[in-house]
């Protein structure tokens, strides 16, 4: 008995392993990109900010400085003149900040690469003992002034931060290296979002993509900024493959990617209580913590 050709190519073939692609890893719900949205002090302004996040479901993370919420603080200009900012009262933090994420900015906003180290450690553990006798912890932050270097972004990750961010706008949608994380450079200052809205909703990646977004709510006495401000949360908050996502949960999630454990067919979710999601062909799915799954 003889075999037709196209027969034994399809018998050969059957008995070969069969070249499964790996999943793709996703954001929450599938989604390739991710926003952040990080405003820093604590200004009054913040009420009305948070309360425009809220209307279109964006997330923000708000660092503060500690030592001015509740007061009234005069900022010296170099012309001489002293502008008067005031800052979120007290008793508020829970309400203004109830969907976002509140993280340090120092205690008293000092240039940290002007200070002893012991005074920026003051700063910074100041800001986590206020918020824990509020029983919010942080782990996220932002440098005031944006400024850094290697001893104060080693002694943040000393004092349990995860993440710090710089000002170090870089107009790409990037992730840093872990090692990076502590000198965390934004995509963009909020005057210029509008240049990267459409961009950023037209892009298709397989690839994990970031805008973050970072600025100060005192900056939008300005109309047209804050026209411009409505018009971005308006366009964010409509996008449906876009996570809104605060700097602490963001930063942990990709940790928790990092850490997957990966074999030939499979790939295990070491994490005690973050899940990962995947996209395997047009499979959404979610891996659990400690859970492993056959591709």
């Amino acid at each position: 008995m003889k075999f037709k050709p196209i027969l034994i190519l399809y018998l050969l073939a059957s008995c070969m392993p069969q070249n499964k692609t790996s999943p793709i890893i996703t954001y929450p719900g599938g989604f390739q990109k991710a926003l952040i949205l990080s405003y820093d002090d604590g200004t009054i302004q913040d009420v009305e900010l948070a309360s425009l996040f809220d209307e279109h479901k964006l997330i923000g993370t708000f660092n503060l400085n500690s030592g001015y919420i509740g007061t009234v603080k005069g900022w010296p200009l170099a012309n001489g003149d002293t502008v008067y900012q005031r800052y979120v009262p007290t008793d508020s933090l829970d309400v203004i900040y109830k969907n976002h994420e509140i993280a340090a900015h120092g205690q008293y906003h000092k240039d940290f690469t002007t200070v002893s180290i012991d005074e920026v450690r003051k700063e910074l553990a100041e800001d986590i003992s206020y918020f824990q006798d509020k029983n919010i912890e942080v782990k996220s932050m932002a440098y005031p002034f944006g400024k850094t270097d290697t001893i104060i972004g080693e002694l943040a990750r000393e004092l349990g931060f995860v993440n710090g961010r710089t000002i170090d706008d870089t107009h790409t949608y990037s992730i840093p290296d872990s090692d990076q994380f502590l000198f965390w450079p934004p995509t963009t200052h909020d005057s210029r979002v509008l240049e990267h809205a459409e961009k950023y909703i037209n892009l298709k990646s397989d690839d994990l993509k970031l805008l973050y977004v970072w600025g100060h709510s005192w900056e939008f006495g300005d109309s047209t900024r804050w026209n411009n401000m409505i018009k971005f949360c308006e366009t964010m908050g409509k996008a449906e493959d876009i996570w809104s996502v605060g700097h602490l949960e963001f930063t942990e999630y990709i940790l928790a990617i990092r850490d997957l454990e990966w074999k030939t067919n499979e790939v295990r979710n070491p994490s005690s209580r973050i899940s990962i999601w995947l996209k395997h062909g047009n499979q959404i799915m979610m891996l659990k913590p400690g859970q492993t799954r056959e591709f």
